[in-house]
């Protein structure tokens, strides 16, 4: 014996109105089907080309990187040709882009921070990218990712 009583044909499926189809969803499942799906952006590391910011008298940089102006992280001591493992992260939505910024932490008497150069990303990269950047005496290649999300969770890695 079946418990199915009715069959349901398509002309009663086609009647449902479209708002209705929509009702039930999440504000971030709606995000995803209008397209909305943010991006995010992961540096993997950076390698100091040349550490010259400081000049004097160590001619290490204390180095530290923001993304849209927050910093990710604290500052790491770079000397010329030394690599250092990042992983850090941040989500911006698309059609919008992030702005990564590195810089050499000058304290007290030494002034304002040194800009190390920076660059715009706009959309997902395919693997990891290299991009070089420069400032203030000292060169850096950045390396990093690119990828879709939802509320944080990386949907194509």
């Amino acid at each position: 014996m079946s418990n199915f009583d009715k069959t349901t044909s398509t002309s009663d499926i086609s009647s449902v109105g479209s708002e209705q189809l929509f009702t039930e969803l999440t504000p971030e499942q709606a995000a995803v089907i209008e397209g909305g799906v943010a991006l995010f952006l992961i540096v993997d590391g950076l390698q100091a080309i040349k550490a010259g910011a400081d000049g004097f008298p160590s001619g290490n940089d204390d180095t530290y990187l923001t993304v849209n102006g927050r910093q990710l992280g604290g500052e790491i001591g770079f000397t010329t040709g030394q690599y250092s493992t990042i992983g850090l992260g941040a989500t911006f939505g698309i059609g919008n882009s992030a702005r990564v910024e590195l810089f050499d932490a000058d304290s007290g008497f030494n002034g304002k921070d040194d800009n190390l150069g920076g660059f715009t990303v706009t959309g997902t990269t395919n693997g990891q990218v290299k991009t070089r950047v420069s400032g203030s005496g000292s060169i850096y290649d950045v390396y990093y990712r690119v990828f879709p999300s939802l509320n944080g969770a990386v949907l194509v890695a």
